[in-house]
């Protein structure tokens, strides 16, 4: 089907503001032609539907850079903690899901949990699991995935005793007994991996549709996802199948000699599907205050949280992926973290002149003012999530205080010259991308209009924060010649709003796409 778009205040995004054409010939799943209505029509060569959008908002499609996209659909199935905030709380989920759940799963999965808003967070004791789940091994991640809370079978079946101590970026948490309380941080939480039975193939692909739906009427066309191996293959046996979504998927350091083996490489893609880089973890988080910082944490004196990996660890990862054609995403939210990653890919990028790929730094949620000219230097990507700043401000200030002017500095980014790729990290936070656009403009706790702005030197324009969802994002993954933009020749992949120039900033807070196309497609639609 063909269509034209008339009536409609069209915004490009290659540039701030509207187009001066009101209306959009689609043809065979392109971008065919901006104009008039009758030049649209002169311009058509099959027959095609007319959508009146009566002054409404015609912009690209947008992209998600940084999801975990399996697990994200996996919510849909499996035991959620999300937003608990007392042990009773945490205690009635676990039972609710005993009750709705008489034939267990090899093992039960899930997660949510967040340290920072439930009361007494050390009663998260493997015994509390283990009063509900005595003879079925869990694992539940935390909110931010850098955690996991296991109970005692689960442990045992990994083989993780009292008697065994932290592994390098990681840490095994006892009690003042020396007994284990069931959190294992960091790499510690990955020896679990090979034990986890998943869900089935035909599970998760259910899933996946599911969270497909649910995407679209947030106007996403693409997202970026970071897999493990099995959940990797099957996110995109579904994606060259179902075709409904573009994805980019991000494979960890477990998998690359694989990849290498299978002559796979960055950009390998359908047009659906793409493959993307080699993600490395540098550090942990905030809200497991294991993100490494240069400073001490605010209220654990000694404390700068735990690298995962040196520089010339991340150098020499990085330069083998480069060799063998992958670029590298490289997880730094500290401030220490990020330097010591800008010095790894600056070595890099010096002793590869050549280099056709553009790595990138993901997150950056502090950096110190010194490191934000070399970001240009050493020609990284920036991705970030401005969602995460709802969540994050009352953390910054218990733990960050020292370093609370360079957190989440988006405007002194963008000052230095440096374009901004948006995503949400979900499921560690909403997938939604209105929200992140709120917050990007706004900087508000919890989303609340009613609280302050924090730091609003740092806010974002409408047109920033939209380009962070579309053509940067786009140039990020190198697919900006096939989407990002309203421009011809280009993949059809648009989505329908109210007309936000005209509403104040509180609108993104409730708004939702009215219709979104994909590949030319219409895949979700509220306007008939």
């Amino acid at each position: 089907m063909n269509y034209i778009f008339t009536n409609a205040r069209i915004y490009p995004l290659n540039k701030p503001g509207i187009s001066t054409f009101d209306s959009l010939l689609v043809q065979n799943g392109k971008i065919a032609f901006l104009g008039s209505l009758s030049d649209c029509t002169i311009q058509s060569k099959n027959h095609f539907e007319i959508i009146d959008l009566e002054g409404k908002a015609l912009l690209p499609a947008f992209t998600d850079c940084h999801t975990h996209f399996t697990d994200y659909a996996k919510q849909f199935i499996q035991l959620d903690l999300s937003g608990c905030k007392s042990i009773d709380e945490i205690k009635g989920k676990l039972e609710h899901y005993r009750k709705n759940h008489p034939q267990l799963s090899e093992w039960v999965l899930g997660g949510g949990w967040d340290i920072n808003i439930i009361d007494n967070p050390q009663k998260l004791r493997k015994e509390l699991l283990d009063e509900f789940f005595p003879d079925t091994p869990v694992v539940l991640y935390s909110r931010d995935f850098h955690s996991r809370w296991c109970n005692s079978l689960s442990l045992k079946i990994a083989g993780i005793t009292e008697s065994i101590s932290d592994p390098e970026g990681g840490h095994i948490e006892k009690d003042s007994s020396g007994k284990l309380t069931g959190i294992l941080q960091e790499t510690a939480s990955e020896w679990l991996d090979r034990f986890i039975i998943p869900p089935s193939k035909e599970e998760t692909i259910q899933c996946l549709i599911q969270a497909t739906e649910k995407v679209h009427s947030y106007g996403l066309g693409t997202i970026h996802s970071m897999e493990l191996a099995l959940s990797g293959e099957i996110l995109e046996d579904f994606t060259r199948h179902y075709k409904r979504l573009r994805v980019v998927r991000h494979f960890y350091l477990d998998e690359l000699e694989a990849m290498i083996s299978r002559k796979r490489y960055s950009g390998e893609t359908d047009g659906w599907f793409h493959l993307g880089g080699l993600k490395l973890f540098a550090d942990g988080s905030l809200g497991s205050q294991t993100a490494a910082i240069f400073s001490e944490y605010s209220d654990t004196p000694g404390f700068q949280g735990i690298l995962r990996l040196s520089e010339e660890e991340m150098y020499y990862l990085t330069l083998s992926a480069l060799e063998n054609g992958f670029y590298t995403l490289i997880h730094c939210i500290g401030d220490r973290a990020v330097h010591l990653a800008i010095n790894a890919l600056s070595r890099v990028n010096k002793e590869n002149p050549q280099n056709q790929f553009k790595n990138r730094l993901e997150h950056i949620q502090s950096i110190r003012g010194e490191d934000i000219p070399r970001l240009k230097e050493c020609t990284a990507s920036c991705s970030v999530q401005p969602i995460h700043i709802a969540s994050d401000i009352p953390l910054i200030k218990k733990h960050w205080k020292a370093i609370e002017q360079e957190a989440y500095c988006f405007r002194s980014l963008i000052m230095a010259e440096i374009k901004l790729a948006f995503g949400s990290d979900a499921p560690i936070a909403p997938i939604n991308p209105f929200y992140g656009i709120y917050s990007a403009l706004q900087r508000k706790a919890n989303l609340n209009p009613e609280e302050k702005t924090w730091l609003p030197e740092q806010c974002l324009n409408i047109w920033e924060a939209l380009q962070g969802y579309t053509i940067n994002a786009a140039e990020l993954a190198g697919i900006d010649n096939r989407t990002g933009t309203i421009t011809p020749t280009k993949d059809a992949d648009l989505i329908v709003l109210e007309d936000f120039t005209k509403l104040p900033d509180n609108y993104w807070l409730e708004a939702e796409s009215l219709l979104t196309m994909v590949g030319g497609e219409i895949v979700w639609n509220k306007l008939t």
